[in-house]
């Protein structure tokens, strides 16, 4: 068996491979005595086919599939030989002397291979280290969060005022023509949240129980779905229900459902603070983590695998559909997705050159910790537990995680950390 190797880029391959004729007689030969046993001519028992009228019956067949099994078996070793890794199946571009007898075979495929990855020297690196100091305000603050997040709601008949729930229905034109996804029914909207685009909470102050409110608008630039990005978009909003909210009091009832040690204020703001401090402490290692891996990126260029970046585009579409409620799987372009597509295949791909070459281990003891944690935050921890351990996915995603955080800490253990004082306000918004 002859192979040769043409690079077609920093890592696009062409292998071509020659099988002499002998190895290709051999496995007709097997192929032949294969259909021999379990193929049927009328007037001749199973078994029993002459193999002259084998060969003129299925002959062509038999030919094929002795290639395609050549092709199977040889194409491993050549690529194992020549030391290739593609990422993806190869793609099969020619095969000579397909219907020739007694001739050698010569096929050829096209392919990527994993890139080069060149790390950098991370002793050189340099990251800011948050540091926060919490003050008596963010504690404040954070009260009036919960008592906004555990508020009632009393449906009132007077004008909508900011901060009052409406519950409506809609719909929208763009260029007087509805499209995808144009409308909503029964929707919630809290005045003063922003959780929709400019103008539309806004444009429902002073509105009663029964009214509809034409606003034009704009689709902000950077909107995800680009063909309405900046486009204008005309809303119809009828109001359905008007509520006004009314916070919970800072008593026994409270003080028990965020598990206080006591119902006093004191003792309510010594728990607020305490959750705050374990939030406070996961953003700061959440936003080093995000600031060490854009640094990672930024130090090392390296070609995406066609087919690989293809794999995680379709994986973030389907996440997206999912996420919208979406069952087609239409093939829409969001904005951003391609690029969010390449830092994501990057950083996988840098991350498994550092715990490969770091011979890291995954830590199961932080796997367990991290699933009670997730457990704990929910009511039924014992069963979210059991329904992470139990699921390949959800485990593995975990696990991916903590392989992460390992390799994260590694080069945080190797880079240089500056100091940055910041607002627990401000740190939250990153």
């Amino acid at each position: 068996m002859q192979v040769s190797v043409e690079n077609t880029s920093s890592i696009g391959r062409r292998v071509t491979v020659t099988v002499p004729a002998d190895r290709v007689r051999l496995e007709i030969v097997k192929q032949t005595k294969s259909v021999q046993q379990n193929g049927k001519i009328a007037g001749f028992r199973q078994g029993k086919i002459p193999a002259k009228m084998i060969q003129e019956k299925f002959g062509a067949q038999i030919r094929n599939e002795a290639i395609s099994k050549i092709i199977e078996t040889t194409l491993p070793n050549a690529l194992l030989e020549n030391a290739l890794e593609p990422a993806g199946r190869p793609e099969i571009e020619e095969v000579k002397n397909m219907a020739e007898a007694d001739k050698d075979i010569t096929y050829v495929v096209r392919f990527e291979i994993y890139p080069e990855i060149n790390l950098p020297d991370f002793k050189t690196m340099q990251v800011e280290k948050y540091e926060v100091e919490i003050t008596e305000a963010d504690v404040d603050k954070a009260i009036l969060n919960l008592r906004n997040q555990m508020a009632t709601w009393t449906v009132v008949t007077r004008p909508a005022q900011m901060g009052d729930k409406l519950l409506v229905d809609y719909t929208s034109t763009l260029h007087g023509k509805p499209y995808e996804n144009n409308g909503g029914k029964d929707v919630s909207v809290e005045l003063g949240k922003n959780v929709f685009i400019e103008g539309f909470e806004s444009g429902l102050l002073g509105a009663v129980t029964g009214e509809t409110r034409e606003c034009e608008l704009h689709f902000p630039k950077e909107w995800r779905i680009e063909k309405l990005a900046g486009q204008p978009v005309r809303f119809s909003i009828q109001v359905k229900e008007i509520s006004e909210q009314h916070l919970v009091a800072l008593d026994d009832a409270f003080a028990n459902k965020i598990g206080a040690n006591g119902s006093d204020l004191s003792a309510i703001r010594a728990k607020i603070r305490e959750n705050l401090e374990k939030q406070v402490a996961h953003a700061v290692q959440e936003t080093i983590k995000k600031e060490v891996l854009s640094k990672i990126l930024t130090l090392v260029d390296l070609p995406l695998p066609k087919v690989l970046l293809e794999t995680e585009i379709a994986a973030l579409h389907e996440d997206l559909h999912r996420r919208n409620g979406n069952q087609a799987q239409e093939s829409c372009h969001h904005h951003g997705l391609e690029d969010e597509a390449k830092r994501r295949l990057a950083l996988s791909l840098i991350l498994q050159k550092i715990i490969k070459i770091e011979n890291l281990a995954l830590d199961n003891a932080k796997v367990r910790q991290k699933i009670s944690e997730i457990a704990e935050s929910f009511g039924n921890a014992e069963f979210i537990e059991k329904m992470y351990y139990e699921s390949k996915e959800l485990l593995s995603g975990i696990q991916n995680s903590v392989l992460v955080e390992q390799a994260v800490n590694l080069i945080l253990g190797q880079a240089s950390l500056i100091p940055k004082p910041i607002t627990v306000e401000a740190l939250f918004k990153l």
